[in-house]
């Protein structure tokens, strides 16, 4: 059998998790998953979210993937290294969350990973979903020979309300500027929608338009972004927390910020 990462044939391939099985541990399932398409429709239930034995050997699952998968969740369900930043006082129910040390490089493979295994899997729920062959490929290499994956960008919302602790397959999204002397045009983009975690992934050569830099003109000089990509490494990666999807994210974080100057690059 043939591993469709690193091309060999091998005796046997991995058991792997499509979506990270640690991001679905507050769901009460009774030992199954109920799926969903973006339209509603119901899918198959399963044990405990999506997985598929005929993607990845054993040795890419767990020295590549698994690593990557067990890295995004400390950042995005345990908020490891997280400081919780919440300066406006009419504002109690929003929270901003700055990160120090993160690995922007490692959170870029992991989110490109999750497109890769939706893409390349042909399990039910999935098989009409890809980010097509030129996508494939790249991210694979990049996978293989850890690249900068400079075509990967997010903006994620965590939201806290019951209602959003549910999971839907990815679906393609456009993603249009909210600035649009910055960004002219929309890019490519897609949806993650894991529980209680919201991820707009912009696949595309042109930067994310959703992507927002603030500079905090405390004593400090705090520089924060929602952006991971390679142009925001002088910046600490933030998001926000709220309770539902009812605002966009650059209305939230300028809720927050007082005495700064905001500086959309």
């Amino acid at each position: 059998m043939e591993c469709l990462l690193c091309k060999n044939e091998k005796n046997e391939l991995a058991k792997a998790h499509i979506f990270p099985i640690g991001f679905f541990g507050k769901i009460e399932t009774k030992g199954q998953v109920q799926t969903f398409g973006i339209s509603g429709q119901k899918g198959r239930r399963l044990q405990k979210a999506i997985y598929d034995g005929e993607i990845v050997c054993h040795y890419c699952e767990h020295t590549i993937l698994a690593p990557l998968d067990d890295y995004a969740i400390k950042v995005l369900r345990d908020k490891l290294g997280a400081k919780e930043i919440i300066p406006h006082p009419d504002d109690q129910g929003l929270k901003l969350y700055v990160f120090d040390n993160i690995d922007k490089r490692k959170l870029r493979q992991f989110f490109a990973s999750i497109l890769w295994r939706v893409s390349v899997s042909k399990q039910l729920e999935l098989q009409n979903i890809s980010v097509g062959l030129q996508y494939e490929q790249k991210i694979q290499h990049d996978l293989l020979h850890d690249g900068t994956v400079d075509y990967i960008d997010v903006v994620v919302s965590l939201l806290s309300d019951p209602m959003h602790n549910a999971f839907f397959l990815p679906y393609r999204k456009k993603i249009n500027p909210i600035d649009y002397r910055r960004d002219s045009q929309p890019v490519n983009g897609w949806m993650l929608q894991l529980p209680n975690i919201e991820v707009h992934l912009s696949l595309d050569k042109r930067q994310h338009p959703g992507r927002i830099f603030i500079e905090l003109t405390d004593k400090n000089g705090l520089l924060i972004s929602t952006s991971i990509h390679p142009e925001s490494d002088k910046y600490k990666f933030s998001f926000i927390e709220q309770r539902k999807n009812e605002f966009q994210l650059n209305q939230i974080i300028k809720s927050y910020v007082t005495h700064q100057h905001n500086k959309l690059l």
